[in-house]
């Protein structure tokens, strides 16, 4: 089954329109180090998380520094944390084993950047990067995009045949993010085979606010789009 996460949850409503929705996961975006519309004190966050229902899981959405990383996990224990900052290899390696000492799970954001149509990776080896994380015990890779002026949430999608890439020579769960909405999440899904798909501009009007429509359109595009391609994905090699 295609696991579904809306991220930038803002409201104790938009909590309650995802998750009625059908939503498995929801991101809370949390002191980033970069202003964006979905950021939040880790007071409000705490306080929106308490309202999240049991059986959908709490992302955190932070970055770069390590201790703050660290101050804000031990304060909201959420289910799992995002690195979504420019995190090194290296630290984030570290960050990953203590985090875990936390009793949450992780996933590392790999952000790939576009600029007037090209593609530059904000990791030189995406796949090299993958691999060292995965022997590092990540539970997960979020592949996204993001542009001079925004580091995620950015509405425009990258080249997806570097996804399917990592997604088969990497032994992790890759979750697809940048640019989906319900128009093309199924695509993503039949060309990709990801392990889970993340959105947020996309099920928002405006931005910042969940509208139900495109929240509802979305999770049914991505559940139909899952099952219509397990008949392809039976006969394709893996």
């Amino acid at each position: 089954m295609i696991r579904i996460k809306i991220c930038g949850l803002t409201s104790k409503e938009d909590i309650h329109l995802c998750a009625s929705a059908g939503v498995d996961a929801l991101g809370f975006v949390v002191e980033y180090p970069i202003p964006v519309p979905w950021n939040l004190e880790r007071k409000t966050a705490l306080q929106l998380m308490a309202s999240v229902p049991p059986f959908v899981t709490s992302v955190i959405v932070v970055g770069d520094d390590p201790d703050e990383v660290l101050a804000i996990t031990d304060m909201l224990r959420p289910n799992v944390v995002q690195l979504h900052g420019r995190e090194p290899l290296d630290t984030t390696e570290r960050l990953i084993t203590k985090l875990k000492s936390l009793g949450v799970q992780v996933i590392k954001a790999l952000r790939f950047s576009v600029r007037r149509g090209e593609l530059n990776y904000d990791i030189s080896d995406p796949v090299a990067a993958c691999r060292s994380l995965a022997d590092a015990g990540v539970d997960g890779v979020v592949l996204d995009s993001m542009t001079d002026s925004r580091p995620a949430g950015t509405g425009k999608s990258f080249d997806w045949k570097i996804a399917r890439l990592i997604r088969d020579e990497v032994n992790t769960p890759v979750i697809l993010a940048g640019g989906l909405n319900a128009e093309n999440v199924r695509r993503a899904i039949s060309e990709v085979r990801p392990y889970g798909v993340d959105v947020i501009t996309g099920v928002e009007s405006p931005i910042g606010k969940k509208d139900p429509s495109k929240v509802k359109e979305f999770i049914k595009e991505a559940r139909w789009g899952y099952y219509e391609s397990l008949n392809q994905w039976s006969h394709s090699p893996e």
